[in-house]
């Protein structure tokens, strides 16, 4: 509990069982719930955790072998806290920044914040050619649906639990991360907003199990058919259910 306000902390993992425990010991004191989702580990992921004091969750489900999404929403849907917190499990996002992140999203009203790496304190943290595609990623987004971006792949975010629903997420691959910003930005009735973070290194006990080009080509079209689809201002004027024909006949309004 921080600020009057009960705090979930919610880590997808998949292969974390060699530092997961570490970082759940190192997590901040004032957390409420911390859950971890195992997404079809091969190693003992889940055992560590749980015996670490976390809330473990397994989540079979994946995309293409890729269950990050899948493992996100399944936490969303067990936490219980206020404002829910979101982080990856390698051990490359401070924790101890949740206090000044909750602490920015009450004072300023706040449904959703997702913590900008950028500009980099560490620059080892991030290879050139990831910090070229989130650049890239950055840019498409402005373009497109005119919001300055500053970080669309981070892994650390917030969300005040009300919000959940309204954000509508859905992807079960790595595409639930810019989904997260594009649901909050595009919907009115949210209020969305960034906050610079620190970013460290992936230490030797963490494999990353994205495919950088792969990923990144996905993102980049995934971005451009969001806009065209879901957040086509056009489809929504043409959409049937916006429309309600009265028939004089009858006397009613037929949706």
């Amino acid at each position: 509990m921080l600020y009057g306000k009960s705090i979930s902390l919610i880590i997808p993992c998949k292969n974390e069982g060699k530092g997961i425990a570490r970082l759940i010991k190192k997590l901040p004191s004032y957390l409420d719930e911390i859950i971890v989702v195992d997404n079809n580990s091969a190693d003992n992921t889940y055992q560590e955790a749980k015996s670490a004091g976390a809330k473990v969750f397994k989540e079979a489900r994946s995309v293409n072998g890729i269950g990050y999404g899948f493992s996100h929403l399944t936490g969303l849907k067990h936490a219980q806290g206020d404002y829910l917190f979101a982080m990856d499990g390698d051990d490359t996002y401070p924790s101890r920044e949740i206090k000044n992140v909750l602490k920015y999203l009450v004072k300023n009203n706040l449904d959703v914040v997702s913590c900008n790496r950028l500009p980099l304190n560490y620059p080892a943290a991030i290879s050139k050619t990831r910090k070229l595609g989130i650049d890239i990623l950055n840019f498409e987004i402005k373009l497109l649906y005119g919001y300055p971006i500053k970080d669309t792949l981070t892994g650390m975010w917030a969300i005040k639990k009300e919000a959940i629903n309204k954000l509508k997420l859905s992807e079960g691959g790595w595409d639930l991360s810019p989904e997260v910003k594009l649901s909050a930005i595009m919907n009115p009735s949210l209020r969305f907003s960034e906050y610079h973070v620190d970013h460290f290194k992936r230490d030797d006990s963490s494999v990353s199990k994205q495919k950088i080009w792969q990923t990144g080509l996905n993102h980049l079209g995934y971005i451009f058919k969001k806009r065209f689809t879901t957040y086509n201002p056009l489809l929504k004027l043409l959409s049937w259910n916006n429309y309600r024909i009265f028939y004089p006949a009858t006397n009613q309004i037929i949706p």
